[in-house]
């Protein structure tokens, strides 16, 4: 008799895992809608708010006793100092398209190349519900890890894409207004948020069906046993054998039916296009830079595909150890383990999207989309 080792406890601290991560994801998502409502750029005050406060004198607060004031912590200094440098890196794009345009040579557009490519590293380390849907995704549906990262790469990619079409559409075809044109991005935000909504029903009902081919299969399986008693007592082990119909949410090989869900994921996500990015684009448009302002949105989505593809390594990694695990465990033996991996994820994305729809839409603008 094979016992398990302690330290596993029992069989249900691997989807306790899966459950605290996905209650983490939901609590990024939150605090990123809650940023993005205040600023597109994930940080600081809106406009005008910052230079009032460093106007006014010391003598308009009351002085606050130094032993009520807790020292920060090394999350809130690692947060501070990401939101600094990337309100430093827009900075140096801005700065940087001028300084090509004064001096259009190969040193002022590989720096702003490069500034682009940080801005969208740093830029992606921040809040945001693409990343949320990506780590729920990977945890919970059957790709293997070099999907996972053109999964991020590709999604990544589409969102600075579709930055440049909407301003080359708006400003160079139609002649908009940048201020104007801005304005658009919360109307593709609420379309990303509801095609999020639509992905995590779909991998619901998707784990449904497996579920229920999984039922059909183990009934007519029953029923065939019933006839043949003696093979049946022959080959009866409790042991749990692997095939491509077992149920136990290990991926025996790549499903091709799963790149709908896949694709699906990409538009979810891609259609939103980055604030930083539109605006770059329209500042360069302005300028007559549309070309470096393409350069720069790509090095940009590139910069962001970087980050987000650690996130999805970790979390296929997470996914795979957990199943590893599981494996030798009765919960790992259960007929409908991967089906229920599947409804958990799409249930963790489809309430993504629907909590994001609705904050999006009872949030009424009051100001400018970049806080002007």
């Amino acid at each position: 008799m094979i016992v398990a080792p302690a330290y596993r406890l029992n069989g249900l601290t691997g989807p306790l895992v899966l459950l605290a991560l996905g209650f983490f994801l939901l609590l990024g998502v939150f605090s990123a809608h809650a940023g993005e409502s205040a600023h597109p750029l994930g940080g600081g005050a809106p406009a005008g708010e910052a230079e009032e406060r460093e106007a006014m004198p010391d003598t308009a607060t009351a002085p606050v006793p130094e032993t009520l004031a807790d020292p920060p912590g090394a999350l809130e200094r690692v947060t501070a100092w990401m939101l600094q440098t990337q309100r430093q890196l827009h900075r140096d794009l801005t700065q940087g398209l001028h300084a090509l345009r004064d001096a259009p040579t190969a040193q002022t557009a590989g720096a702003l190349i490069l500034v682009s490519l940080l801005y969208g590293v740093f830029h992606a380390a921040g809040p945001g519900h693409g990343k949320a849907v990506i780590s729920a995704y990977l945890l919970t549906q059957p790709q293997n890890l070099k999907r996972g990262i053109l999964l991020s790469t590709v999604s990544a990619l589409a969102q600075g894409v579709t930055a440049i079409v909407l301003v080359g559409v708006l400003i160079g075809l139609l002649g908009w207004l940048a201020r104007d044109t801005l304005g658009q991005v919360r109307t593709l935000e609420i379309a990303s948020f509801a095609l999020v909504a639509l992905l995590g029903i779909w991998l619901m009902l998707r784990a449904l069906r497996h579920a229920w081919r999984l039922h059909k299969a183990h009934a007519q399986a029953r029923a065939e046993a019933r006839h043949d008693h003696g093979h049946a007592d022959h080959h009866h082990h409790d042991h749990h054998t692997h095939d491509d119909h077992c149920g136990c949410g290990t991926p025996h090989h790549v499903d091709p039916n799963h790149s709908g869900t896949w694709w699906g994921t990409v538009a979810a996500v891609g259609i939103r296009p980055c604030s930083g990015a539109v605006l770059i684009m329209a500042v360069s448009a302005a300028l007559g830079l549309a070309w470096a302002g393409v350069l720069a949105v790509l090095a940009m989505s590139l910069g962001t595909a970087a980050t987000v593809s650690v996130l999805a390594t970790l979390a296929v990694s997470a996914r795979d150890w957990t199943r590893r695990w599981l494996g030798p465990t009765r919960v790992g033996r259960l007929t409908y383990m991967g089906p229920a991996f599947g409804l958990a994820g799409g249930g963790i994305i489809a309430l993504i999207g629907i909590s994001l729809v609705i904050g999006a839409v009872a949030y009424r603008p009051a100001a400018h989309p970049l806080g002007l």
